[in-house]
């Protein structure tokens, strides 16, 4: 299991986050992607998934990484790019908590792609926990 460390709460990606890290993507502005952007609800809700599972559920840094990317691969939030943001998203979450995914890029890609053919977020998490570098 990936715990957060005693006492501290993770930090948790914000709307203005994504909006950066997809106009990153696009080459391209936050405001850029705002306007890419098809469903800000759908957003927020995707982004609060992470809180909700930790709070609820006692969810490890793995499994919130694991259910925000399935919300934004497959809410299809934004025009374009939905795989890509929610990896980066996932992987950003990730680092910003201190938890460094090493995997290879193909493998990366599996791992979101993997999502829109049924896989639950809890299969990613597994994956995500086994990646995890020291």
């Amino acid at each position: 299991m990936v715990e957060k460390s005693e006492g501290v709460e993770p930090i948790y990606l914000e709307l203005d986050d994504v909006l950066e890290l997809y106009g990153a993507i696009i080459g391209g502005t936050a405001a850029q992607a705002a306007d890419h952007l098809r469903d800000r609800a759908g957003l927020q809700s995707a982004l609060g998934r992470a809180a909700m599972h930790a709070h609820y559920e006692a969810a490890d840094l793995a499994l919130q990484a694991a259910v925000l990317a399935h919300g934004l691969a497959e809410g299809q939030l934004f025009i374009d790019a939905n795989n890509r943001i929610a990896l980066v998203s996932m992987l950003t979450f990730l680092e910003v908590n201190s938890l460094r995914v090493t995997a290879p890029d193909p493998e990366l890609a599996d791992w979101i792609l993997s999502l829109s053919s049924g896989a639950a977020p809890e299969h990613l998490a597994e994956r995500v926990r086994s990646a995890i570098g020291s």
